[in-house]
């Protein structure tokens, strides 16, 4: 995104900074703190709080009293990254060790547990009236188990043989949609905004999210996702994506369609190299990658439409914001 787009988000997720470090103190909670605040610092751009703060202002409210939304957005955007590494046995994590790795599994789990109420508790906190709490409550609430639903759908599908496009963007529309939306609905409600308002949003968070998801599936095949470089993690792990539903709905090859599935099906410790590279020749082959740039270009286009009909004072900035989710290449 340009420079001063970037740096504002930079500048707006970082305001969140002194209430994580007045929640998880150092030294306090043993065994529960310290590793919240490692889970918290891994160096994620905390975009999520960003988008929260600025629909607020956007929308005509002061920023400051969308803080708590905006915080415990990020930790349970944290919760929810500490989980997937565990399910799905990653070690790396924007290129450290993940929070299982190092304080183990018992540990990890219980951190998020911690995590997941202390974000409640500063949720609560919200400068605003009983009924927008309420709301803002039943938003965030909902938004949690949606993606846990979503995220049930994505563990449960990987090396499905007969999973179809429309099965696909159905798992990552739980999985996205309302997880990207719900920060700036949070922001939304502080800011007074009405129903019509807010279900733009929910809109605009039903494009963004599944191109999001798509953009980190393409990232997989050709930069990695933070995990130390490693091409192809998705495979590995035998992950449900865009590129196995379009090959499944193909006409290849029975013989490929096999090996394809068996490919996926391997434990991720036995998938090599050599299973890796050909899954990808193959997606490229087939059609698969060029279908799911296509893909997150429409979804790109709804988007658009979807932030041209919101009344923001900052709407380049969104603008902006939308095409890096689309088009990163980190």
């Amino acid at each position: 995104m340009p420079g001063d787009v970037a740096q504002l988000v930079e500048q707006y997720g970082a305001r969140i900074a002194p209430i994580l470090e007045a929640e998880f103190p150092a030294g306090a909670h043993a065994f529960l703190s310290e590793g919240a605040r490692y889970q918290l610092g891994s160096g994620g751009k905390r975009l999520r709080p960003a988008l929260c703060l600025l629909a607020c202002e956007g929308l005509g409210g002061n920023p400051d009293d969308a803080l708590p939304f905006a915080c415990a957005s990020e930790i349970l955007h944290n919760l929810f990254l500490l989980h997937d590494d565990i399910e799905d046995g990653d070690r790396l994590r924007r290129n450290r060790e993940t929070l299982w790795v190092r304080y183990g599994i018992a540990n990890a789990i219980n951190i998020g547990d911690f995590m997941a109420a202390k974000a409640y508790l500063i949720l609560l906190r919200s400068p605003v009236s009983p009924a927008v709490l309420a709301e803002m409550v039943r938003v965030f609430s909902e938004t949690y188990l949606t993606t846990t639903l979503g995220q049930a759908l994505d563990i449960n599908l990987r090396a499905a043989s007969d999973l179809t496009v429309t099965r696909y963007l159905e798992i990552v529309s739980l999985k996205t949609a309302r997880y990207l939306a719900y920060n700036m609905v949070g922001g939304a409600l502080v800011a007074g905004a009405g129903p019509q308002v807010t279900a733009r949003l929910w809109d605009l968070g039903e494009a963004l999210g599944p191109a999001f998801q798509i953009q980190d599936d393409l990232l997989d095949m050709t930069a990695g996702k933070g995990r130390g470089g490693e091409i192809g993690c998705d495979i590995r792990e035998g992950k449900p994506t865009l590129f196995l539903a379009h090959v499944l709905g193909s006409n290849v090859a029975e013989e490929e369609r096999e090996r394809l599935r068996a490919t996926l099906a391997k434990p991720r410790e036995e998938t090599t190299a050599e299973d890796v590279a050909w899954t990808i020749a193959l997606y490229e082959r087939t059609g698969a990658v060029a279908f799911a740039r296509r893909t997150a270009e429409t979804l790109a286009a709804k988007a658009a439409a979807c932030l041209e009909d919101l009344p923001f004072k900052n709407k380049r900035v969104f603008a902006e914001i939308a095409r890096y989710v689309i088009a990163r290449r980190t």
